[in-house]
């Protein structure tokens, strides 16, 4: 039987024709571990979510840039679990900056995830945790890095703490990573942790099966998609809405021919983001034909996978993800099926089951679509109808959507393999049960191959000799002698060339900092095509950034030298390409350290100098053998002349570039320095200074050099100031302050002016002469009497000449305590102006040399008047015939005089006999000064009080008593003989009997009267208690012959009272009457006579 495969597309790669491989059923485990023996790492424990991952290189596991990888399983090794928790695999594809910009690894791209189950409590030896993953987790094609993570996440609600500790083996060929417990999820390896545990060697590994793509056998996969890059369509998805997602295939154009049946067995899908409610998805084929979709029909289903729920983790800048469903039945295509189309339900797991669709950047096929097609231009709406992508709005939708499976011939027993990939024109050929094969004959079709186009090997390699499509037979005999051939059409194209590259050389732009601007790479692209067409180049820098074109001049990003990658692929199949390198280099620039300037001192006042540019040339140079230095005047004229004699060209300053070349690479590096010519300071004329000499020896240590420096300089900043003897020995700068000369009387002192920056300097004198200092003595304090408040007149008529004597042309000045000038001479009569004690200082200065001076001082000091304890007034009851009084004897003098001006006594004490005023005066010595006090006071007789009248108002609201009383004493008033008053008036009086009081204050008598207040209570309480039980007149006892009538409200009469009865008790012929209001009439005698009325409260 003979199998024929023909492609019928024109100008397509082999990914085009032959989008199928073969599984390579052995198992690759990505592990950094060296051998699965475990021990206990020195991680702490932690109550919180988080993190334990691994990075794996997959070339470093012979996982090749073509070939995709599909975990299946994984395993972590635990060296303790206090509770069973469920672990987390994550998988992310890892670009080349991480992880120096690995804050966490959500801005990479998730594959997928799974789940290791829940763990064993562990608290002995460590063990390892396996799971098999329910959903296979696709590493795309093209995939360098990735990282294994598995994850602990705490339950907020579960208070039990949750330790689990992950072991490691004692040999690791990899660095592990942390994350969480507090550090915000940041990925940390375990040597940079807080407390680093640089030998952590966490034991995980993932287990998966690579498939090539690009192989071709007895297991095929159909697709359309050239390449693995899954990214988003832009096509939205409806809520609570059916989606179908299609791409339909001709079988033949994958090998399979009409007498072979095609069993598939999985299938895959790329999703580039879910909701948070739960979408699924499930595979149907379909057999349809040429007039698709209008002859679609699901009554032509061939069979369905199982439904596969869908992660709610994908998108959210994850990034999309490529979902495989391995089928647990099966789907057979039965021989002679032409055309099926393979259909991805979007189905609803529960909420509003969102998801998107994935596809890829290139593609030869159509996709389709059926529920949520609205036309995004027109709005038209297709309903549940098939329609292109490219009919709703998205041409470049490209549906990333395949299945895989067996390739089963129903005639034949034998099948061809080959390898079709794109990398060169060599292919590998075969066949299945081999064992069987007694021998076989192979033609290549590619008679320009000479000798090699046949071959009798049972997996031959044949170098194809030119691009172009060839029929492959191979005549096999088998050992039980029967013989079949066997025929494949295959395009065999050679991968494009990348034609080699140069190095780039270029200087540094900034020193220092191994990046240049100006690399030239304006011909690479012509250079790497080598004249070839239809071809597209992908430029890859040192950081894995990608161009399609160099921007020129190109700077580069890795310092000092970065490989860049350069790509060469068909235009039609991005997937098949060849690459090549060169490398950009930095030359550095020369080393060129800050050239300070040169400076002369102007003396000639020219502005112009010489300078010796010579000393910067060697400095610079040093002991390089491949450096050359250039000088260039501001003008940019080049210096040619002699460089140890060059003048300014421009006067007082000129700014000069030096270039420092290294003579291997031309590389340069420049500065600028100046040519300064200093103009020389100004040193200020100085006056004399004098100085006082205190012993007349001709020295003075008194020279006031406080501002030397200030007259010296002027306005001048920046400026040195120093100082020389006679003999140019140097003096302290700045002289000491006050100054002692060296020399006798007077002395010369040089003083020098140096600008500090140029050291360029001037000169003047200082002379110093000396001066004699004035002999003063100290005069004696001075006393006075306090005149008040500690303030008294002083004589200080004859104080400058006790203080100086008879010395002449010398000046005294007077200073209070807190050193403010005080009018000199000082006043004769002088008042202190500081209470009590002052001390008044004195300078006296040689009128020539206000630095010869003497000084002294001396005290004013205010005498205390004396004092005696003596009242302002005394009373005396006139009873009385005289009051003694006394005060403190420890005086000097005592007078006691009346108003009169009589002398009562000369001693401390004396008896007082008349009313009036008195003044007692006295003094004490002190300070050899008397101070004299006088204190005045009364005498004050009092006359007995006796009460002339006490007015009164009774029957009234405001009942009062007023007592008037004749005398001239001090009295207060009582009318209960127990409670006194300043005031004779007292208010609201209740009626009854009172006897009123009045009283002197000191004591000399009293006298009293009674009164009485008639009045009547408002209502009384006749219950028994003691209180208010009756109703009579206050007061009433004072009339014996008054009457008083009770009456009702209706004025009947109920009793009448007399001045001697107690008063009502409420009752009437012996019963109780009510509580009511009742009147009474009440006559005093016979012509006063009063009503009211009052009330019984019961």
């Amino acid at each position: 039987m003979t199998v024929h495969l023909q492609n019928k597309l024109k100008n397509t790669i082999l990914l085009l024709i032959f989008l199928s491989f073969q599984y390579l059923n052995a198992q690759i485990t990505l592990s950094n571990n060296v051998g699965t023996t475990l021990v206990k790492t020195d991680m702490l424990a932690c109550d919180d979510s988080e993190g334990w991952s691994r990075l794996f290189k997959l070339s470093d596991f012979g996982i090749k840039s073509d070939e995709q990888f599909i975990i299946k399983s994984g395993e972590i090794g635990i060296s303790k679990s206090t509770i069973s928790t469920t672990l987390y695999v994550m998988v992310f594809s890892v670009d080349v900056d991480y992880p120096e910009f690995a804050i966490t690894p959500y801005h990479t791209k998730l594959l997928g995830t799974g789940s290791l189950g829940k763990t064993p409590i562990i608290n002995g030896a460590p063990e390892i945790v396996q799971a098999k993953f329910d959903t296979p987790i696709i590493v795309p094609a093209g995939t360098d890095r990735i990282l294994v993570s598995v994850s602990k996440f705490k339950d907020y609600y579960d208070p039990t703490f949750a330790e689990v500790l992950v072991a490691g083996t004692a040999v690791d060929t990899g660095e592990s990573v942390y994350s969480g417990c507090g550090s915000s999820y940041t990925y940390v390896s375990t040597k940079d942790l807080p407390i680093p545990v640089p030998n952590a060697n966490f034991y995980i590994n993932v287990t998966g099966e690579v498939f090539n793509p690009k192989s071709t056998g007895s297991i095929t996969r159909l697709s359309h998609n050239v390449c693995d890059d899954v990214a988003e369509t832009g096509i939205y998805s409806c809520s609570s809405t059916y989606i179908y997602w299609a791409r339909d295939f001709k079988l033949k154009d994958f090998g399979i021919s009409d007498n072979e049946e095609f069993v598939i067995k999985s299938g895959q899908v790329g999703i580039s983001a879910t909701g948070s409610s739960h979408s699924e998805v499930s595979f149907n084929v379909y057999k349809i034909d040429d007039n698709f979709p209008a002859s679609f029909s699901q009554t032509d289903l061939i069979g369905s996978s199982q439904i596969h729920s869908l992660p709610t983790s994908i998108g959210y800048d994850h990034g999309s993800q490529v979902v495989q469903v391995d089928f647990v039945t099966p789907i057979t295509v039965p021989a002679g099926v032409k055309k099926i189309l393979v259909e991805v339900f979007k189905g609803i797991g529960w909420g509003d089951g969102v998801a998107f669709i994935a596809g890829s950047a290139q593609d030869n096929g159509v996709s389709w679509q059926r529920g949520c097609t609205i036309n995004r231009s027109t709005g038209y709406n297709f309903d549940n109808k098939y329609v292109s992508t490219a009919d709703f709005g998205y041409p470049n939708a490209n549906f990333y959507i395949n299945v895989t499976g067996n390739v089963k011939n129903v005639s034949n027993h034998f099948e061809m393999n080959f390898s079709n990939i794109c990398s060169e024109f060599l292919k590998e050929f075969s066949v299945d049960d081999q064992a069987k094969v007694a021998s076989i004959a192979w033609d290549f079709e590619d008679p320009a191959s000479g000798v090699n186009n046949t071959s009798t090997d049972l997996s031959p390699f044949h170098d194809f000799s030119a691009d172009g499509t060839y029929t492959v037979t191979a005549t096999i005999t088998a050992k039980d002698g029967t013989v079949e051939t066997l025929t494949e059409t295959i395009d065999a194209k050679e991968p494009p060339k990348a034609y080699g590259i140069n190095n780039i050389y270029a200087c540094e732009s900034d020193a220092g900092t191994g990046i240049s601007k100006s690399f030239d790479v304006s011909t690479i692209t012509q250079q790497v095509l080598g004249g070839q067409t239809d071809k597209d180049v992908t430029f890859i820098d040192g950081k894995g950034s990608k161009y399609t074109s160099l921007p020129t001049p190109f700077t580069n990003t890795i310092k000092d030298r970065e490989t860049i990658t350069v790509r060469v692929s068909h235009k039609d199949n991005l997937c098949c390409y060849s690459e090549t390198t060169f490398d950009l280099i930095v030359n550095p620039k020369p080393n060129l350290s800050a050239v300070s300037d040169l400076i002369v001192c102007d003396n000639d006042t020219d502005g112009f100098g010489q300078f010796n540019l010579k000393s910067v040339e060697t400095l610079i140079v040093g002991t390089a053998i491949d450096i050359k230095v250039e000088f260039y005047h501001q003008n940019g004229q080049k210096i040619q002349t002699a460089l140890n004699a060059i003048t300014n060209q421009i006067v007082k300053e000129e700014i000069i570039k030096v270039k420092v070349i290294n003579t291997n690479t031309n590389c340069y590096n420049e500065s600028t320095f100046k040519l300064i010519v200093s103009p020389l300071p100004t040193a200020n004329s100085l006056l004399e200074l004098l100085g006082c000499d205190n012993n007349n020896d001709g020295i003075s240590e008194y020279f006031d050099t406080s501002n030397i420096e200030s007259t010296v300089l002027g306005n001048q900043i920046g400026m040195k100031v120093s100082y020389f003897d006679a003999i140019g020995n140097q003096l302290p700068s700045p002289l000491p302050n006050p100054y002692t000369n060296s020399t006798n009387n007077k002395e010369i002192i040089a003083v020098r002016v140096t600008n500090s920056l140029t050291n360029c300097y001037a000169e003047t004198s200082l002379v110093l002469k000396t001066s004699s200092q004035p002999q003063i003595n100290k005069p004696a304090n001075r006393y006075a009497c306090d005149e008040g408040n500690g303030f008294a007149s002083f004589d200080l008529s004859n104080i400058g000449t006790e203080i100086v004597g008879n010395q002449l042309g010398l000046k005294i000045m007077y200073f209070d305590s807190n050193g403010n000038n005080l009018s000199s001479p000082l006043p004769i009569l002088f008042r202190n102006t500081q209470s009590k004690f002052q001390t008044i200082k004195v300078k006296v200065e040689n009128e020539k040399n206000s630095l010869c001076n003497a000084e002294t001082s001396f005290d004013i000091i205010v005498n205390d008047l004396p004092t005696v304890k003596i009242e302002k007034s005394y009373i005396l009851c006139d009873l009385e015939p005289s009051l003694h009084v006394n005060v403190d004897n420890n005086l000097d003098n005592y007078s006691w005089k009346f108003q009169d001006g009589s002398i009562i006594s000369n001693t401390y004490e004396a008896d007082l006999v008349n009313d009036g005023n008195y003044i007692l005066t006295v003094s004490k010595f002190q300070n050899n000064i008397s101070c004299e006090n006088s204190f005045d006071f009364k005498l004050i007789r009092s006359v007995l009080p006796a009460i002339t009248e006490v007015k009164y108002k009774e029957l009234s609201e405001n009942n009062f008593i007023e007592i008037i009383v004749a005398g001239d004493g001090d009295f207060e008033y009582s009318i209960d003989g127990k409670n006194y008053q300043d005031s004779n008036y007292f208010y609201n009086i209740q009626g009854g009997n009172y006897v009123v009081f009045v009283r002197d204050k000191e004591g000399c008598g009293e006298d009293s009267k009674e009164v009485t207040i008639i009045d009547y209570p408002k209502f009384f309480t006749p219950n028994n208690d003691g209180y208010n039980d009756f109703w009579q007149i206050k007061g009433i006892k004072k009339y014996p012959s008054s009457k008083t009538s009770i009456f009702d409200r209706y004025g009947k009469l109920l009793l009448i009272l007399s001045s001697n009865d107690s008063g009502w008790n409420g009752f009437y012929n012996g019963k109780e009457l009510p509580s009511d209001d009742y009147w009474f009439k009440t006559y005093l005698d016979d012509k006063t006579v009063f009503s009211g009325h009052f009330s019984l409260k019961r």
